[in-house]
């Protein structure tokens, strides 16, 4: 069971890291950076989940955004 709910979360992650995606025109070069910079910060979650080295500031982040993404705000 535990290994389907780590499977769920990293599902979650990696599915929140495709939403910067950097659709956005070249002129755009700010927006761009602040995305792939958001996009990294997420995959890097994603491997210090998977390897078991967290801090609770990176399990803080991962469990705000499952709230936020569930949750009927």
């Amino acid at each position: 069971m535990e290994k389907e709910y780590k499977n769920w979360i990293v599902y979650e992650l990696e599915s929140w890291a495709e939403t910067f995606n950097n659709n956005y025109p070249d002129h755009m070069g700010d927006e761009i950076e602040e995305e792939n910079e958001t996009y990294e910060f997420i995959h890097l979650l994603i491997y210090k989940y998977q390897k078991n080295i967290c801090s609770i500031k990176d399990y803080e982040n991962i469990l705000f955004h499952i709230w936020q993404n569930k949750s009927d705000l």
